[in-house]
């Protein structure tokens, strides 16, 4: 092994980076970082400096470890949280431990963005201060101290209505400051998930957000890793995953909690074993139609569409020609009929992209395009699943398509604003969100 391959696996065996998931262009820009900046000459010098000044190491990671995170990022999730907590602490399944605060916890929980989204769902769900706790915990001492500051810019609101920035920060010198009551409600701890004397003093949580870290882990290491999030979690509770993480814990036992594009799972065997895991709300046909109303013992918390994955290809904004209707495309039944199976149908596909079957729901969703005839919201639906998958540039198109067929979808608003507003053309991105704003969510088939 050369002195490189060797300063990889000890990145692997600390942290549990698998170089092959990152490429090894991210894992020499960091070595040539730290190499310039410890003013040492090649990787074997560097390699004697790691073992010889150990907090060498703990700056190595900080090079490698680049946080790429914004302010309630896969939105469904966070609102998926809000709906559990609120049954839990109002709901007919109501936690048989009464009173006690709901435990959250958010490994890794990069410079702040993700555990301060959790409070700010959570209050907005109408869950009171004292019903919870979160706890927030990462490897990187440089970001949870830029999450204790607690001020954020532009970069950190991404693509979404920004109505939770007006609640909950107020502006300052180059941004935007958290308020004090949404700080206090996150407790910031340094740790690694792969410690297995990680929070060993602390009660189990009731949900759980790991998202987008087991993507980075070769396979022994995720094991690993799911087994400390089993240990640290409580029977009933409810784990949150990114999207390409929903295939492995369907592999390794958990359930659905059948919230589509939430990525949320619980363990197996849960709710047949009497834990207050609440069952969810029916849920919409599709993620732009209304969700059906709450129970009356808690608030309903306010609805908003979802934030796109991050998206770096840019492309024409051109607008298409409608895609032409597939041959044999069902020609009788009235509208209401087509509509009501439209809807199903794309029900049936998000369920799918929520066991984790990407590939699966994408193929289903061109299969229902091509024979159905195209639709705003099967395209938008059909974006959302290319966001997902890292496809980009389809994902685009889709959103475009989605748009040529219903200028006035608002899901797909929010989700091409947000391609251009990354894109640098903060213009047309803010045009098209001030239309989205004006629209109320209806249902599109």
């Amino acid at each position: 092994m050369t002195t490189a391959s060797h300063i990889e696996a000890l990145l692997k065996e600390r942290i549990g980076l698998d170089a092959a998931t990152v490429g090894p262009g991210m894992i020499e820009r960091a070595l040539r970082e730290r190499l310039a900046a410890a003013a040492v000459s090649d990787h074997h010098a560097y390699w004697n400096l790691l073992h010889s000044h150990p907090d060498e190491l703990q700056s190595l990671i900080e090079a490698v470890v680049v946080p790429e995170t914004w302010f309630f990022r896969h939105r469904e999730a966070l609102l998926a949280l809000g709906r559990f907590a609120a049954m839990r602490v109002f709901g007919s399944d109501r936690a048989p431990d009464g009173a006690a605060p709901l435990r959250i916890l958010s490994v890794p929980c990069s410079t702040g963005e993700e555990p301060y989204s959790i409070v700010m769902a959570l209050l907005d769900a109408g869950v009171p201060e004292q019903r919870f706790q979160v706890d927030a915990v990462d490897v990187s001492a440089r970001s949870l101290e830029r999450a204790r500051i607690g001020q954020y810019g532009n970069n950190a609101f991404r693509g979404a209505p920004l109505d939770f920035r007006d609640r909950h920060f107020t502006p300052c010198a180059g941004g935007y400051a958290l308020k004090a009551n949404v700080r206090a409600k996150v407790r910031l701890l340094r740790g690694n998930l792969l410690d297995p004397g990680l929070m060993a003093n602390e009660p189990p949580y009731h949900f759980v957000f790991c998202r987008n870290l087991l993507i980075y882990f070769d396979p022994p290491t995720q094991r690993r890793s799911l087994k400390m999030l089993e240990r640290l979690s409580r029977q009933d509770a409810t784990l949150f995953v990114g999207p390409a993480e929903a295939s492995l814990l369907t592999r390794h036992g958990f359930v659905s909690a059948g919230v589509p594009l939430a990525f949320a799972f619980t363990r197996r065997g849960a709710h047949q074993a009497g834990s207050a895991t609440p069952a969810m709300p029916r849920y919409p046909a599709h993620p732009s139609a209304p969700v059906a109303a709450a129970p009356q013992q808690w608030p309903q918390p306010p609805l908003h569409p979802r934030p796109p994955a991050a998206r770096g290809q840019a492309g024409s904004t051109g607008v298409l020609a409608p895609p032409a209707p597939a041959p044999g495309a069902p020609a009788t039944g009235n509208a209401a009929e087509r509509a009501k199976a439209g809807a199903e149908a794309l029900a049936r596909i998000s369920r799918l992209a929520d066991r984790g079957e990407l590939a699966a729901a994408v193929t289903a969703c061109v299969a229902h395009l091509d024979a159905q005839g195209p639709s705003a919201a099967g395209y938008c639906l059909l974006g959302v699943l290319h966001d997902a998958t890292g496809r980009h540039a389809d994902a685009r198109e889709s959103y475009r398509r989605a748009l040529y067929l219903d200028p006035a979808h608002q899901e797909a608003l929010y989700h091409m604003a947000a391609i251009l507003e990354a894109e640098g053309d903060s213009v047309a991105s803010a045009r098209l969100r001030n239309r989205a704003q004006r629209k109320t969510p209806t249902r599109h088939g």
